[in-house]
């Protein structure tokens, strides 16, 4: 059976931040996930999610105010301080799985500077015991975003075998308007799934994507890892769960 999180960045947002751990709980969520903890002390968010049984799933590394450092020429620096903190987090969080976001840019020099992060990033978090993840985000949504694309995302994964892939198949239906391919295609290296329909970003069964066929798909290949819910609730978070509901998850 597929299992689903709940994404607190996006869902229960009519609550405090705190608050909506113990709201994902009581809504049948058996994990969540969320990118940044870091305005929280870190064994204060651990004690919340264990008072509710939560594991949390993957967050991201700092990203400062572009939506990531990864790709930012002159802040390698506060990147692999970025880093550390992440690792501090990871720990006491209990979750190895961290995000590295790209950031937007529109320098030429944005792939070396990307690159030779994440190369760094890729052996920092190893000896930790750490595994970094990469996602695409689309340019729809987050404007000159430099890992806003499939292709830059193969190289990548060709060239760290050990990063792990978060597919999210709102955005690759926003830029290839087939996410079944790009689930196909991307499979062996995806480590999280995040959904939302589209268009519109909201839960499963306001747009047009075929849901039961791209859940259908991942269960035949065996998928055992969580899917994110990252979607906009189109009203109170506890009326967008009715599609879930009629899953049985």
């Amino acid at each position: 059976m597929l299992k689903f999180n709940a994404h607190l960045g996006f869902q229960f947002n009519e609550w405090p931040f705190l608050q909506r751990i113990e709201a994902a709980a009581a809504a049948g969520f058996r994990a969540v996930e969320f990118p940044s903890p870091y305005e929280f002390d870190a064994s204060l968010l651990a004690d919340h999610l264990a008072q509710h049984g939560l594991p949390l799933i993957q967050f991201a590394a700092p990203a400062g105010v572009s939506k990531g450092l990864a790709a930012q020429h002159g802040k390698e620096q506060e990147f692999r301080a970025g880093l550390a903190q992440a690792v501090r987090y990871a720990r006491t969080l209990g979750c190895s799985d961290v995000h590295i976001m790209s950031g937007v840019t529109t320098r030429d020099d944005a792939a070396s500077t990307f690159g030779g992060n994440l190369e760094y990033a890729v052996k920092y978090f190893e000896d930790q015991g750490l595994r970094p993840l990469i996602e695409v985000i689309s340019a729809q949504e987050v404007p000159g975003y430099y890992l806003s694309d499939f292709d830059k995302a193969q190289q990548v994964l060709e060239d760290f075998p050990s990063v792990g892939l978060i597919l999210d198949l709102y955005h690759a239906q926003l830029l290839t308007a087939d996410a079944a391919e790009v689930l196909a295609r991307f499979y062996q290296r995806t480590v999280h799934v995040q959904i939302a329909d589209c268009p519109g970003r909201h839960q499963p069964g306001t747009g047009s994507m075929d849901f039961p066929a791209l859940f259908a798909a991942l269960e035949q290949r065996g998928y055992s890892g969580w899917i994110g819910c990252e979607y906009r609730p189109s009203g109170p978070t506890v009326n967008s769960l009715e599609w879930l509901k009629r899953l049985g998850a």
